[in-house]
């Protein structure tokens, strides 16, 4: 019996996927933990083949546990959860360590084929740098938007990184200093290292971003690869007489040739932009909705529906509308056909209805509700005091993703309307 540990600090998060992660794979149990220290006496107790971890927890936050896991369990692979999305991060060329990353909400198809991939590997981590991969650990305080110092220490240097809400600041290493040595500390081979966490710059040395930084790692890793393959088979040539060469050619062979710089890879769309791509591809093949034209060019996605593109991403659900509590539609994206003006005036009657139910009974205000059909649930969630959502799903939809996206967006689209 293989053993996944999931650790999570949003109850939500927990309770979905140890009740629905291991469908399909029944020789593995999954554990749960609120977090990394829970985590740390369950792996203590248990042997755990593979944690999934959230990157941003109270107390113990999961690169802290993700380095204890390094050092104490190194045999224990490792999936990181990360609601903070970078096009930089789901470039492969970027994904070059041991660690994987998944974006949140993610298809729960998904998670379980990288589970299977880890467990059938049996992929773990090998120890300090060889196994945790320094650019690993620079993406992980990217994602969480650390302020910390990262120490990184081999037999005959040591070099600290310095990250500012996420952001690479300054870095040194000998006699070095800014972007010079954090592509020295980049280029270390093994060693140990230390992240220690609310640490300030001393100085403020490098001014690129993070991705920008990254992209160029990669391009100085792919050149120097380029130089390792071909720098032999050029020395040689350039050792032959020119003339020689000529004749055999035919053409007269430059001394010298210039490389030509390999541009960086491009990042993939973002969510938002999928969403946009895939909604215009419905409209193209199911006709518009009744309400309003799709979003073109020329006429894009308005803010609010990128944010609501966040329920309709999720599979399953096919409507998402903000309505106002007078039953007028504010906005909305929904599946060709559907009529989301009669949605928000429907809706209205029922959410109003909810409401008052929960005050009669002293339960407090209302958080969500949920009508359960034979085609599949409707769900109210209020958004400030003037709105509320309304999350129309097939049947057999996943319930904890849309209440996970519910609980992550109700204050995003609060402040997005109200300006």
């Amino acid at each position: 019996m293989k053993r996944v540990l999931v650790v999570d600090d949003e109850e939500d998060m927990l309770w979905m996927l140890q009740r629905n992660l291991n469908k399909g794979m029944p020789d593995v149990e999954i554990l749960a933990a609120k977090s990394g220290e829970e985590a740390l006496a369950i792996l203590s107790d248990k042997n755990i083949n593979l944690v999934i971890t959230d990157i941003n927890m109270p107390g113990m936050n999961g690169l802290d546990l993700l380095i204890e896991i390094n050092n104490r369990y190194p045999q224990t692979g490792v999936i990181i959860m990360t609601a903070y999305p970078s096009n930089a991060y789901k470039n492969e060329a970027m994904l070059s360590g041991s660690l994987r990353f998944i974006e949140k909400p993610f298809d729960i198809n998904d998670m379980r084929s990288a589970i299977q991939q880890v467990l059938k590997e049996n992929e773990g981590f090998q120890g300090t740098v060889d196994g945790i991969e320094l650019m690993d650990i620079v993406q992980f305080n990217g994602l969480s938007r650390a302020t910390a110092a990262l120490k990184v220490t081999t037999t005959n240097h040591e070099g600290m990184i310095f990250f500012k809400n996420g952001e690479v600041v300054h870095a040194m290493c000998d006699n070095e200093s800014g972007e010079k040595a954090f592509f020295t500390i980049l280029g270390f081979q093994g060693g140990t290292l230390q992240n220690i966490r609310g640490v300030e710059p001393p100085i403020v040395s490098i001014k690129k971003g993070l991705e920008s930084l990254l992209f160029e790692v990669a391009l100085k890793s792919d050149e120097k690869e380029e130089e390792e393959e071909e720098g032999p088979v050029v020395s040689a040539l350039e050792d032959l007489d020119s003339e020689f060469l000529s004749s055999v050619t035919g053409t007269a062979t430059p001394a010298t040739e210039e490389k030509p710089v390999t541009p960086p890879p491009k990042p993939e769309k973002n969510l938002e932009t999928q969403a946009e791509g895939a909604l215009a591809d419905s409209h193209k093949s199911t006709g518009k909705p009744s309400n309003e034209p799709p979003p073109t060019e020329e006429n894009e996605m308005t803010n609010i529906q990128k944010i609501l593109a966040e329920f309709t991403n999720i599979e399953g659900v096919h409507t998402a509308c903000l309505v106002g509590r007078d039953g007028f539609l504010l906005d909305y994206l929904a599946r060709a056909g559907i009529d989301a003006e009669m949605i928000g005036a429907i809706a209205s009657s029922g959410f109003g209805s909810a409401e008052s139910m929960g005050n009669q009974l002293g339960q407090g205000d209302l958080n969500m509700t949920m009508l359960e059909y034979t085609n599949g649930p409707v769900l109210f969630a209020p958004v400030g005091e003037e709105a509320f959502l309304v999350i129309v799903a097939d049947k057999d939809t996943n319930l904890g993703w849309i209440r996970i996206a519910i609980k992550k967006n109700s204050k995003k689209i609060q402040e997005v309307a109200s300006l």
